[in-house]
């Protein structure tokens, strides 16, 4: 009976030793292991991180060094008038504004402006290659319409000055609708046709 007792102790101190020497291992030996692989991980995640906005700064500054591409320059100062063009923006920013134009008319000139001197007198032009479409219209609309219209019109892909806005007399009530004469100048350049390889579309 003691002897079976004392194998019985001997396996249950065997076991319990066992269990002792495979949780030393594990927190000795796999613990560090699996924090340092999770700090690890986490260092990759902050390097790719790092990366990441690395070549967004490469690219930003790629594309500021670069200047515009042909494309935009052609949209901002095509080679010809494009009247059509300017008719389809015109449009657009009627139906995004809910304002009505009317009196459209369009004053192509096949001279290079002359620029104003100091005492009133017309000078050479500072770009000699440079057309210039004159547009007057009529705009109707609540004040806050043709406000966010002319902000349209200022802010199109196209080189486009606004000359003189008209208002008149306000109405107290500024939710009422106004109609607002407007002149504004388009720009063309013709000269630059020999450095395109493909004319924009749509006119």
């Amino acid at each position: 009976m003691a002897k079976s007792n004392n194998t019985q102790t001997a396996v249950l101190g065997g076991t319990v030793t066992l269990f002792l020497g495979l949780f030393a291992f594990y927190f000795l030996l796999q613990l560090p292991s699996t924090d340092k692989v999770t700090k690890q991980t986490a260092e990759i995640a902050a390097l790719e991180k790092q990366v990441q906005l690395l070549n967004a700064k490469v690219a930003e500054k790629q594309k500021e060094t670069t200047g515009p591409s042909m494309k935009e320059v052609q949209a901002a100062l095509p080679l010809w008038d494009n009247v059509e063009q300017l008719t389809l923006d015109l449009s657009q920013i009627k139906s995004q504004t809910n304002v009505t134009m009317s009196s459209i008319a369009y004053n192509v000139s096949d001279k290079a402006p002359a620029a104003q001197s100091a005492d009133g007198t017309k000078k050479t032009a500072t770009y000699p290659n440079v057309r210039e479409i004159k547009v007057t219209m009529s705009v109707l609309g609540t004040f806050q319409d043709v406000t966010a219209a002319l902000t349209q019109l200022h802010n199109l892909p196209r080189l486009v000055t606004v000359d003189t806005v008209n208002y008149g007399n306000l109405p107290k009530d500024l939710t009422r609708k106004i109609s607002v004469n407007v002149s504004f100048t388009a720009f063309f350049d013709p000269s630059y046709k020999a450095k395109v390889d493909k004319v924009e579309s749509p006119f």
